[in-house]
């Protein structure tokens, strides 16, 4: 019955020259939407991008180059206190800093400043023996610079928590647009395997109408030589309308789900013109598969519990914000100041003028009420993304749990249909064989078809089921995001 219905197929869609030769498989359909489907491609750019742009944080440990030029013309005199009586100045100043962070909460930077200047005086100064009204001076000042915290920073306590908050909260999002894309690829999943189903419901409504259509031929030349009764011919011809209205509904279901296919790799069409995989053929796939099984865990709840760390994280860096504060700050200096450039470098390259700076600061919050409210509400969040968490967990199980039910019944089920199926197809045959030989009633033959109807499509509708437990079984097998 079953290569009967096979090659019937295959024919009207040869003679009706609409026969495809191009398969498109589930893995090539899921590809395409990876990489044709809106949704998709926004969820991928998103997810790269999140991680990018947190990248930022990091840079608290990059070294730091700055540098400033200034061209100065002073016209404005001698000013109060100055020693010499200056008409005009013009110089240029440059600063050059280097400076990093270290893991450790060390700040450490060199910094090199030069200033060479041309003095018009408005009286003549006498330097080392000799009277000067205008002339050039140099100021070279290399500085190497330390500064530690010692209770909040230590470590880089306040700064890595800060960084690493940022961080997890950015993984959250990450592990949501994953789950997001996922819904989407099951979507998909779901198009592809809805199409495969209808064509194969449609082509089962053509071979039943063709069968009806046989019989109600078969029973007007019966009416004519008066060998049944009318109402056997009412009773075929109401079969034979009502599997009409079937295969309508199926090409109906075809379009729709032609759409929905199509909608998924972003396109605006109702046809499709590619064969698929289809649904009858993994109706014994997956037969030695008792118990699904997981790698990782669900997208969601990696997104709770990447949360619940950042949430973590803020609380401990909002304690450390709260400290007190007290700093250690260190400077070692060479100065050369001279009337040539050589001269100024060699006072520093013989370090003649050196200055040691050595200094504590420190900070201590007055507004503790405020803090407390503030750490208290730190505290509350931590909490609240902790019981959070526990409860995406306990979800995400009780419905794994009720996966794996759902998984044994279906397979159950799938048998059960299986054999009901085999049943009433050899209950047709044999209604057929009778009604040739007359030894029943269009009525039964009927109510045969009927019910292997019913049979048949049962079973592609719960291989449909079984797949798509299947696949949402896989969404437990969501593994970490190694952020590079």
């Amino acid at each position: 019955m079953k290569k009967t219905l096979f090659m019937f197929i295959c024919v009207s869609l040869l003679s009706a020259g609409v026969c495809r030769a191009d398969v498109i498989t589930l893995d090539n359909y899921l590809s395409r939407v990876e990489a044709e489907n809106p949704d998709v491609i926004a969820v991928n750019l998103s997810i790269e991008a999140a991680w990018q742009k947190v990248l930022e944080m990091d840079m608290a440990y990059s070294p730091i180059l700055s540098g400033s030029y200034n061209r100065i013309d002073d016209r404005s005199g001698p000013g109060f206190g100055s020693t010499l009586a200056t008409d005009e100045m013009k110089a240029n100043a440059l600063s050059v800093n280097a400076s990093e962070k270290f893991k450790t909460g060390t700040n450490v930077s060199f910094g090199y400043t030069y200033t060479g200047a041309d003095f018009s005086l408005l009286a003549p100064f006498n330097y080392n023996g000799q009277n000067y009204s205008n002339f050039s001076g140099y100021q070279v000042t290399p500085t190497l610079s330390l500064s530690q915290s010692l209770l909040r920073d230590f470590g880089a306590s306040l700064t890595q928590a800060g960084i690493d908050k940022a961080k997890s909260a950015v993984l959250a999002g990450q592990y949501i647009l994953l789950y997001k894309k996922q819904q989407l690829m099951l979507s998909a999943r779901g198009a592809y395997w809805n199409l495969s189903l209808d064509r194969e419901v449609r082509d089962f409504r053509r071979a039943s109408l063709d069968r009806a259509d046989k019989l109600l031929k078969w029973n007007e030349n019966k009416k004519k030589l008066d060998l049944i009764d009318n109402s056997d011919l009412l009773q075929t011809q109401a079969a034979y309308k009502l599997r009409q209205l079937n295969l309508e509904l199926s090409l109906e279901d075809e379009i729709k789900a032609c759409r929905e296919f199509n909608r998924m790799l972003g396109l605006d069409l109702d046809t499709v013109p590619d064969d698929l995989e289809k649904v009858s053929d993994k109706a014994t796939a997956f037969a030695n598969v008792d118990k699904l099984s997981s790698t990782g865990k669900r997208a969601d709840v990696l997104a709770a519990e990447a949360s619940y760390r950042s949430s973590e994280l803020a609380d401990k860096e909002t304690k450390y914000r709260a400290m007190p504060e007290l700093s250690f700050n260190a400077s070692y200096a060479l100065n050369g100041l001279g009337l040539s450039y050589s001269d100024a470098w060699s006072q520093v390259t013989s370090q003649d003028k050196p200055t040691y700076i050595l200094g504590l600061a420190f900070i201590v919050p007055l507004d503790y009420k405020t803090l407390t409210k503030v750490r208290k509400g730190y505290t509350n969040d931590f909490a609240s993304s902790k019981e959070a968490f526990k409860s995406a967990k306990t979800s995400a199980q009780n419905e794994w749990e009720q996966l794996q039910t759902t998984w044994s019944n279906v397979k159950a089920r799938l048998e059960l249909a299986k054999d009901i199926m085999k049943i009433q197809d050899d209950r047709v045959k044999n209604e057929q064989n009778r009604f040739e030989r007359g030894r029943t009633t269009t009525f039964l033959l009927l109510s045969a078809e009927n019910d292997l109807d019913d049979a048949t499509l049962n079973v592609y509708r719960t291989v449909l089921e079984e797949i798509m437990t299947l696949a949402q079984a896989e969404l437990y097998n969501t593994l970490p995001i190694l952020n590079k």
